[in-house]
């Protein structure tokens, strides 16, 4: 029942009103090692809902800041993350009449005693959350009210404050969530990780062992491909620039001019500009602004240089009384023409380097030849290196619920246990790859899927 803090709505006039659409969730660190399911449900709903205002969490006043409520939070902190500035916390408990605690009334007052809570909760909260701005709302309820009317009054007021702070908030639209493992799920992986990189590290070492020339052509191959990478990054950047200038683009030289009017003459300007190259064409164009074309060339002349451009003088006049003259020469060549000799250099790279990659690509062919014809063994190693590789990546990728749900068989299977030392790290390794095979679509490109054989 919410009760009104002040009836001033008059008589029959109903109170503002709001839904809410409230997710009520266990809480984690579980004694009966159920943590991961919970969320996975938690999950599950809140993606159903399809949006979230706030997180509201629900502690009592005078409980301690434990490692175990620091781990609970911090879980929903990090399955939550757009959520981190919509956190309520609910305190209950409260006691404002300090029913349970008549020294308080002595020393203290229920303000202090809730703002002396509030800052031992910030403080954890920014500490886990390594967030030093890190604030939050909260809402300190007494639900024992015993038909006190003070009471009742101040419990409507605070539920009034906390559904106030809710309809304030925006809705975060949610479609998916990623799966945040707990401790013990976490452990098992721990054990999972240092297997497949103890596997990893010696099938490394195996396959130098075996044969030395496996080793070699191994080195040889990581080798010529940086190589071939670094040619063919070469070749893109010739490519590149010869999709700059080897074109009938134009490369201009521009030269503005600007007269102003005269009372007894005619505005002109002497004009000096060089083009690129010795073929081009020469514009002039007027931008005064007049209604008619006043602007006329009176001369012009092309005098060759030396480095193959032609140096262009002309004579501009407006034959127009009291009319200002401006606007610029613009003189143009092909960019292929003005760049003809690094077209010509970058076309040699190009060719030299197209060939110096075909043969790269060859000599890596051949080495993917080579180790594709080796002993059975060797192909076993290669195998168990590539295996441990994606399983280990795997395992550290972020999860989605729909891969935990996939997974879940094998974690069921170990949690079974009481101690991850009743599993050898063998047995360990097959049971999740055996779910990882069957459950997981593309878990792996391996054509065999016979788990003994691979780990």
């Amino acid at each position: 029942k919410q009760h009104p803090a002040v009836d001033d709505w008059g008589g029959t006039k109903s109170p503002p009103q709001i839904q809410v659409h409230a997710l009520d969730t266990p809480g984690v660190e579980d004694t009966k090692g159920e943590d991961d399911e919970h969320i996975q449900n938690i999950i599950d709903a809140v993606i159903n809902l399809g949006s979230l205002s706030a997180l509201v969490m629900v502690t009592k006043c005078g409980c301690p800041i434990t490692p175990a409520w620091k781990e609970q939070i911090l879980r929903y902190w990090r399955q939550f993350p757009m959520m981190q500035a919509q956190w309520i916390f609910v305190h209950t408990a409260a006691d404002p009449y300090a029913k349970n605690n008549p020294q308080r009334r002595k020393t203290s007052s229920f303000e202090a005693a809730c703002a002396n809570r509030v800052e031992v909760v910030t403080e954890a909260m920014q500490d886990l959350s390594k967030d030093k701005s890190f604030t939050a709302a909260h809402v300190f309820v007494e639900c024992d009210v015993e038909d006190e009317e003070v009471l009742e009054a101040v419990l409507a007021k605070k539920q009034n404050n906390f559904f106030a702070l809710i309809a304030n908030f925006v809705a975060v639209r949610i479609d998916s969530l990623p799966f945040q493992k707990g401790p013990r799920l976490l452990e098992i992986d721990e054990g999972l990780l240092a297997s497949l990189e103890a596997i990893i590290q010696a099938s490394t070492e195996t396959l130098v062992e075996v044969k030395s020339s496996l080793g070699r052509l191994l080195e040889l191959k990581n080798k010529h491909a940086a190589e071939t990478e670094h040619n063919r990054q070469k070749l893109l950047a010739v490519e590149m620039e010869l999709r700059q200038i080897d074109h009938d683009g134009e490369v201009q030289n521009v030269q503005y001019f600007d007269e102003t009017w005269r009372f007894f003459s005619y505005p002109r300007s002497q004009i000096s500009i060089n083009s690129r190259h010795w073929e081009y064409t020469t514009s002039v164009i007027d931008t005064t602004g007049y209604d008619n074309q006043y602007l006329q060339v009176e001369s012009e002349t092309a005098t060759p240089m030396d480095e193959g451009t032609q140096l262009i003088e002309m004579t501009l006049v407006t034959p127009h009384l009291f009319t200002s003259m401006s606007g610029k020469v613009v003189v143009a060549s092909k960019s292929r023409d003005v760049y003809a000799e690094r077209v010509h250099i970058l076309k040699d790279q190009h060719r030299e380097l197209a060939h110096t990659l075909e043969e790269e690509l060859a000599a890596q062919k051949l080495e993917e030849d080579l180790l594709g014809i080796r002993q059975e063994e060797e192909q076993h190693t290669m195998r168990r290196h590539k295996i441990a590789g994606e399983m280990r990546d795997f395992i550290k990728t972020p999860w989605t619920c729909d891969v935990y749900r996939a997974m879940r068989p094998f974690y069921d299977q170990v949690k079974a246990c009481k101690s991850l030392d009743e599993i050898s790290n063998q047995d360990l390794l097959r049971k999740f790859q055996r779910v990882w095979l069957d459950n997981v679509p593309d878990a792996t490109d391996l054509e065999a899927k016979d788990v003994v054989d691979v780990i």
